[in-house]
């Protein structure tokens, strides 16, 4: 795992965005697999700006959710669809075929789950996975204790990710579940990017580098990815013994 740390939040998540678009240039139809959540939305911000003032092309990429919340989807307020259509496809007016998103209000969860498997292995997997990690370790809605081996699921939810869920909604919405990739589907990624920052993650962050590789702290898989990329703000790498 290559770790990247930026004296900022900003420049974390412009370093971030040009090295993605480099990564995502070098495919003629490449798929990229997007989180939302705080600590990837300035990494989005910069690829708009990229775009919109660089004449970055992300007109022939892909996109694959990584998960979303049971019983919601892109029409409710706090979905992960929700704020990824503010962020990055509205923004990129994105066509609809060249999105696989979890529609969490489906009745056939199962087969949301088997769609985004078969979007996947129809572009020839995820050329970058872009995550963020959770204050107990998870990725995606991979909780501690998930199988390393695991395919997209059903998810049962911590406590704490549901706890931590509560800010994105401005009315108070009840968490039953989520829809996620599994880790053995992300790791099979060629890139994965992790951005992490804010100082109450520095503890986990220290775990995740300096801790044994478990699946009772699911980020830590990725340390032995070749094409892992950890991206730290200076506080999210406060406790680490080299900062």
């Amino acid at each position: 795992m290559q770790v990247y740390i930026s004296d900022n939040y900003e420049e974390m998540s412009a370093l971030a965005a040009g090295h993605l678009n480099l990564f995502m240039s070098q495919s003629s139809s490449p798929l990229i697999c997007v989180a939302s959540g705080d600590s990837p939305a300035g990494m989005y911000r910069n690829l708009l700006q990229g775009v919109q003032q660089q004449n970055w092309n992300a007109a022939h990429w892909n996109y694959v959710g990584l998960d979303e919340w049971i019983g919601m989807n892109g029409t409710d307020e706090g979905s992960c669809r929700y704020h990824l259509n503010r962020q990055l496809f509205n923004p990129l007016s994105v066509p609809a075929e060249k999105i696989c998103f979890f529609d969490g209000r489906a009745a056939d969860p199962e087969a949301e789950c088997a769609t985004a498997e078969s979007f996947i292995s129809g572009h020839r997997g995820i050329d970058v996975a872009v995550l963020g990690l959770g204050l107990n370790g998870h990725i995606g809605m991979n909780e501690p204790g998930t199988d390393p081996a695991s395919r997209t699921h059903i998810a049962e939810l911590d406590p704490l990710t549901v706890q931590t869920a509560r800010k994105y909604f401005e009315t108070p919405r009840e968490i039953s579940g989520g829809l996620t990739l599994g880790l053995g589907t992300i790791l099979e990624s060629k890139k994965i990017f992790l951005l992490v920052s804010g100082q109450r993650k520095a503890a986990v962050v220290k775990a995740l580098l300096e801790g044994p590789v478990t699946p009772a702290l699911p980020a830590s898989l990725l340390q032995n990815h070749p094409g892992a990329r950890l991206y730290l703000d200076k506080d999210a790498a406060s406790l680490l013994k080299t900062n």
